[in-house]
């Protein structure tokens, strides 16, 4: 009978104890949805971009989640499947990450639109369109200046997607500026798009160190590291006015080794300005203000 009655007390303890927790998971969530809305991302907001980017009415738009960190806004929402995709599943999932700044998305994600077929059914040029559509949409002009984007090539990967690059150019430089779609060969509808907005573009006029003296610092410095061959490796360089890693996001010649075939085995960051041997700050994401709604 003890033990029957001391296992009931441990349990009513567990019980008693999920329930605080389950309602303090609940508090926070309210606090930080709040939080959220005072950031400017109020459930109808957070419904708006959703209906904005992926093409639907606000009213069939289902948030998730929402959260704001620093200057981006993040919503996690389901929306009507497009008519495009196979299957009979009536919804899917947008996962979007949007500048309050200059009011585009950073990235949209579509996970449910990677799907398979016996063959591709769009062709690269189809998908080119589609993914140019979205460069136009959502690019700030800012960032693509008229004739300042270079264009890659379609890449196809193993899974049925093409992926096309477009990065900020000018006078031959880089900008810092990118974005990147990947295109169902499946259905010809986009499955993700991302891009960076470079915060800063100096002018290349202003830029102190060359090319050459770029070259020649990176080559100091491997020989400093003990590489006894660091006066004959193949080295090249590329100017990019707000480099990504850049402690400052300021300008940086991004020096590649390569091999004989050309292809990139390393690269070492020089900061444009200064001649410093740079080591990339990849920054870290803190806690966001955000959390699901009912």
């Amino acid at each position: 009978m003890r033990v029957l009655v001391a296992a009931s007390i441990v349990l009513l303890l567990l019980l008693c104890g999920c329930a605080r927790e389950q309602e303090a998971e609940a508090e926070f969530h309210v606090a930080q949805r709040n939080a959220a809305t005072r950031a400017g991302l109020s459930l109808d907001r957070a419904r708006e971009l959703i209906a904005q980017v992926g093409e639907v009415d606000a009213t069939d738009v289902t948030v998730m989640h929402r959260s704001v960190e620093g200057r981006v806004a993040t919503v996690l929402a389901s929306v009507p499947a497009a008519p495009e995709m196979l299957g009979d599943d009536p919804i899917e999932v947008i996962d979007l990450r949007w500048d309050l700044d200059h009011q585009v998305p950073l990235t949209v994600q579509w996970s449910e639109r990677i799907q398979f077929a016996p063959r591709d059914r769009v062709g690269p040029e189809e998908a080119r369109k589609v993914a140019g559509s979205l460069l136009k949409r959502w690019v700030p002009e800012v960032a693509a200046p008229a004739g300042g984007v270079e264009s890659s090539p379609a890449q196809r990967l193993r899974a049925p997607i093409y992926v096309f690059t477009w990065t900020g150019m000018l006078d031959g430089h880089m900008t810092g500026d990118e974005a990147v779609v990947e295109v169902s060969s499946v259905t010809g509808l986009p499955i993700s798009f991302s891009q960076r907005i470079a915060p800063k573009r100096p002018s290349p006029d202003s830029i102190k160190v060359t090319r050459d003296e770029a070259l020649q610092i990176v080559r100091d410095h491997l020989r400093k590291q003990g590489e006894t061959d660091a006066d004959s490796i193949a080295l090249v360089g590329q100017l990019v006015l707000s480099a990504e890693g850049h402690p400052r996001a300021g300008p940086a010649w991004m020096i590649a080794q390569v091999d004989s075939a050309g292809r990139q085995m390393r690269v070492l960051m020089v900061d444009a300005m200064t001649g410093e041997v740079l080591v990339p700050n990849h920054q870290h994401r803190g806690n966001a203000t955000g959390g699901a709604d009912e």
